[in-house]
């Protein structure tokens, strides 16, 4: 089997790729479907698709790993989360196609309850773009109400606005909490925290620890980004785990995140 935490010197493309960036094929030669750029967000993860992995990382907790073709022509990664709750699983991000979260979808029917709720860290479509996927099943994808403008505004899916996450942060019950603590990678970018677990998904306002660069700074507010981690990791002190939107959750991701900015 291959090695699924493997990492090439590719150039990173942070976010995946831009908002609206066209598919592209794979680079001669790849191995279908595992990362060249970056890596799995952990190792032992189970392949439960070409493009979809997925692992358990604390009690009710799992992380999933999707991968697709980014301009260049190689396969980039992205994390997400999958929350065990008694009303339903909760899903953080939606991945990049309504066929990978079609994929996670099924996959979560084994849990005690599958999938119900899902929610959007940014308006970027490795976080919005499994969303007809989910609305067709009628799972309700919930985000700050500027992700929403975002998304419409590039021709991305749309999730439906929290009405009253104007700043600051909204618990999705004792679960989930999501904090906005300003802009960075976007001027939308939310992280979200499950304080039983005491895990913090830092979303693509955390690089990996591995991360070359900060990689696609299109839709990025530099000035404001260092001060927004910072804030971040004032309130989350008691993260026993800090996982980044792209790449491997080892190391110190928001340190790494913080020295890449200061040489930006």
């Amino acid at each position: 089997m291959a090695d699924l935490t493997r990492r090439s010197l590719f150039g990173c493309a942070c976010c995946g790729v831009l908002a609206g960036a066209r598919a592209a094929s794979a680079a001669p030669g790849a191995e279908t479907g595992y990362p060249q750029a970056l890596e799995l967000g952990t190792t032992g993860m189970s392949r439960i698709a070409p493009t979809v992995w997925v692992a358990r990382i604390a009690l009710g907790v799992f992380l999933y790993t999707t991968t697709t073709v980014i301009d260049g022509g190689i396969y980039y990664p992205a994390n997400g989360l999958i929350l065990e709750r008694d009303e339903g699983a909760l899903l953080v991000d939606t991945t990049y196609s309504p066929d990978q979260a079609g994929t996670l979808l099924a996959w979560s029917r084994q849990l005690a309850r599958p999938i119900s709720l899902a929610v959007a860290t940014h308006f970027h479509f490795d976080r919005t773009g499994g969303i007809p996927a989910l609305r067709k099943a009628g799972v309700r994808t919930l985000a700050h109400p500027l992700t929403c403008v975002l998304a419409r505004a590039h021709g991305l899916p749309v999730p439906e606005p929290i009405a009253d996450f104007d700043g600051g942060h909204h618990d999705i019950g004792p679960d989930l909490q999501l904090y906005f603590p300003g802009a960075g990678h976007t001027r939308d970018n939310v992280v979200a925290w499950c304080p039983r677990q005491q895990i913090l998904f830092g979303g693509c306002l955390i690089k990996s620890s591995t991360s070359p660069s900060l990689g696609n700074v299109a839709d990025a507010v530099l000035a404001d980004w260092p001060a927004s981690v910072r804030r971040v990791r004032a309130r989350y002190q008691a993260a026993k785990c800090v996982v980044p939107g792209h790449g491997t959750v080892t190391g110190d991701p928001i340190a790494t995140t913080l020295s890449l900015l200061a040489k930006a």
